[in-house]
């Protein structure tokens, strides 16, 4: 008798929660649907009937308390995901969201699901967004890593105030307690990172190129400062003789070995050789020959100063001094700095 009436409070309570099943599926509710077994409601009654083993109702229900973030997507990509203007991949992409980026979902889920993110909206392709209980997860899990780097921010910062009164108290005793300038991180109200559209990429491009094109020319002056460093150490010791063999650049060096012991004062080390010194650092052309990079002949080697000039070890008679660079032909141009 009891069994019979278990049965038939089951089925009242199911039959009156049947029509409670939305008819279209969204993205809020997706996991919460995929808990309803797609074989049908008859076929769980009689599974129960016949198994004679007891069910609870909840597992067949749509929860009616919505989690806080279960309108949420995240990208879940290595690299990033477009956002279409409509819903094909022909379609022109709008936007971007790279790995764990969040977006609203405002609309159905199908193939295609329909987002806002940022000031981004359009269409992302479903297979790539994480949804319904898991994006909730993923939303909590970026919660609390924020608290937990926002944690971290503020005692740091709390130290670091602690460290600067201390310091504080001990030049003065009328110091007053609390000058130290030091803000403490605060959780921001925003943690999630959103798409970013078309423009705004283009524009942070734009911006990227222009940065590393300033430091490659930041970069290049400062070579070319300490290739001028090298010219004008060398020159020091124009006037200074040649000797086979030598590596003194005040009692006598050899073309390789002057140009080695130059490089050496900057902590560069070089071959002894001429030979082997035109494998050293990076070949480049005559046209890009800029002050401090190696000029080197058949058996010969100097320092470009520019203008077309170097500061060599020249011969026994000439000693170290200065001659065109193109005194005869170049076998190669290296550059060491």
């Amino acid at each position: 008798m009891d069994s019979i009436l278990k049965k038939g409070l089951f089925l009242v309570t199911l039959t009156g929660t049947i029509a409670a099943f939305p008819s279209e599926v969204h993205a809020t509710d997706t996991t919460q649907a995929n808990t309803m077994p797609s074989v049908g409601i008859e076929q769980v009654l009689n599974d129960c009937y016949s198994s004679e083993k007891e069910i609870e109702v909840e597992d067949y229900l749509v929860p009616t308390e919505k989690g806080e973030y279960l309108d949420m997507a995240f990208a879940d990509v290595d690299t990033f995901l477009y956002i279409r203007s409509e819903p094909t991949k022909q379609s022109e992409w709008v936007g971007k969201l790279y790995p764990d980026y969040a977006a609203k979902i405002t609309g159905p889920v199908g193939e295609w699901t329909p987002i806002e993110s940022g000031s981004v909206s359009g269409y992302v392709c479903s297979d790539y967004i994480i949804i319904g209980n898991s994006a909730e997860q993923k939303a909590q899990e970026i919660i609390t890593q924020a608290a937990a780097e926002a944690e971290a921010a503020e005692a740091e910062a709390e130290e670091a105030e602690a460290e600067s009164e201390t310091e504080a108290e001990s030049e003065t005793e009328t110091e007053a307690e609390g000058d130290a300038d030091t803000e403490t991180a605060e959780i921001p109200e925003e943690v999630f990172a959103y798409a970013e559209s078309r423009e705004e990429e283009e524009e942070r491009l734009a911006r990227e190129a222009e940065e590393a094109a300033a430091r490659a020319a930041e970069e290049a002056r400062a070579a070319a400062g300490s290739g001028q460093a090298v010219v004008d150490y060398a020159c020091q010791f124009i006037g200074n003789p040649y000797v086979w063999g030598g590596t003194s650049l005040t009692n006598g060096a050899d073309c390789s070995g002057f140009v080695q012991s130059v490089f050496a004062n900057f902590g560069v080390s070089l071959p002894r050789t001429s030979s082997a010194q035109r494998s050293a650092g990076v070949g480049i052309s005559y046209s890009e020959a800029r002050p401090g990079d190696l000029i080197l002949y058949e058996g010969h080697v100097g320092i470009y100063m520019g203008n077309g000039q170097i500061v060599n070890a020249m011969n026994e008679r000439d000693g170290i001094g200065i001659c065109p660079a193109t005194y005869t032909n170049i076998v190669a141009v290296r550059r060491v700095l």
